[in-house]
């Protein structure tokens, strides 16, 4: 049986696989379709999950793009009352080289950290580009707190937008900006065991707490992994070269993380869980660092290369391979779309009896950003269909809301 969401257009809801009716709705005439389906708790025999922690050169580009459109977010609003077409989506670290060794070591040439994008250049407020690049440079040295100014070399790129994106994201209809995009979003929730170990083991060794511990850099790599029931979680941790004189102190440093990440595995996965701490030590070449990041020494970075919307990379999920980092938080819907579906997702699990869900959601360029194309929810558990489609209305016509929350801040982007 089909139900109508206020205001939200053509309607076309699907229940466990039933055929679809529609009904019409006449406050907006588009064409949207809802579909609502039921599938098994999500629990594959064999999974992977990855997490590039905050120092890896492909989070450090998504962290600093991210911030750049936050900002330009902000001042767009604060100086024409809009958020204005822009798109920074297209940062890249390129790796420098060190001569590192136990006790320190010296840098040979500095990685370079190229922020690029289009920014409306506006009468009443344009970026400038020489001023940011002295700015993020300096957030880039407060990610890494263990590098030297000598380490970086910061530039931004910001040319004039293209006329006709920025105007699709200037027109409003019924003041709700366009999509700039023909794109889709996945999202899903909750996390299950392997992925909540490996977040928490990302987080935990990159704490403050942790880092001041033990003598570890920024750019921890975790990856876990279940296969028929057993269970291994491998991490790359740099140890910070100035810290360690000798490879015992180096070997101290391996065992604690060690425990630290079996500790936090067991609670999640159970006993017998494998633990790996930098495969690759040989007995000449141990993992040591400068500056807390492997950029220092060969490893490139790009945004949307790292983790997906969320914080982790999970190829057994269904997940868009957009970059929502840098993205404009207003009518890019490779980013609102992603945070609506978050929302929706966080909004069924409260408020129904459903326990697990993944939305997918997918535009059309031109269409109003509260207004999709398709939306499909697929779910575990029951509910009122009625007010699954309540959750999902109320969720995507708050786009303003979605808006202010990525320039807060609120959703785990990278």
């Amino acid at each position: 049986m089909a139900r109508s969401l206020p205001g939200i257009g053509r309607l076309s809801v699907a229940l466990r696989g039933d055929t679809t009716e529609s009904a019409s709705v006449a406050t907006i005439p588009t064409l949207v379709k809802l579909s609502v389906t039921t599938r098994v708790p999500y629990g594959p025999s064999v999974e992977f999950v990855e997490r590039k922690g905050t120092g890896h050169p492909d989070t450090i580009c998504d962290h600093l793009a991210e911030e750049l459109a936050r900002e330009l977010a902000t001042e767009y609003l604060r100086h024409t009352g809009a958020v204005q077409h822009f798109n920074v989506d297209k940062a890249i670290l390129a790796a420098g080289s060190v001569d590192v060794g136990f006790g320190g070591g010296e840098h040979i040439r500095p990685s370079r950290l190229v922020l690029v994008g289009k920014a409306d250049h506006l009468q009443e407020w344009r970026p400038d580009p020489e001023d940011l690049a002295v700015r993020y440079k300096t957030k880039l040295l407060h990610l890494l707190p263990d590098a030297t100014p000598d380490a970086f070399d910061v530039e931004v790129w910001l040319n004039q937008s293209a006329a006709d994106l920025a105007s699709v994201v200037t027109t409003r209809h019924e003041d709700v900006p366009l999509a700039n995009d023909t794109s889709f979003a996945a999202v899903s929730s909750p996390r299950s065991a392997v992925e909540r170990t490996v977040h928490e083991v990302e987080t935990h060794l990159n704490s403050a707490d942790m880092r001041t511990s033990l003598p570890i850099g920024r750019d921890i790599k975790v990856m876990g992994a279940k296969v028929d029931g057993s269970s291994h979680v491998t991490v790359a941790c740099p140890v910070l070269a100035r810290k360690v004189s000798r490879r015992a102190e180096y070997d101290e440093v391996i065992a604690a993380v060690r425990d630290e990440v079996a500790a936090i595995a067991t609670r999640h996965l159970g006993e017998g869980v494998a633990i790996k701490i930098n495969q690759a030590d040989q007995e000449d070449s141990p993992y040591l660092t400068l500056t807390g990041t492997s950029a220092e020494a060969g490893d490139d970075g790009q945004v949307g290369r790292g983790n997906r919307f969320g914080g982790l990379i999970t190829p057994y999920r269904p997940m868009s391979l957009e970059a929502a980092a840098g993205k404009n938080p207003a009518a890019h819907v490779g980013k609102t779309y992603h945070a609506a579906g978050a929302d929706i997702a966080a909004r069924l699990e409260a408020e129904t009896g459903i326990t697990e869900s993944t939305i997918r959601l997918l535009s059309s360029i031109g269409r109003p950003v509260s207004d999709p194309e398709t939306v499909h929810i697929e779910k575990v558990g029951d509910a009122d269909p009625a007010l699954i489609e309540q959750i999902a209305r109320e969720s995507l016509r708050d786009w303003r809301g979605i808006r202010d929350r990525l320039i807060a801040g609120h959703y785990e982007l990278y």
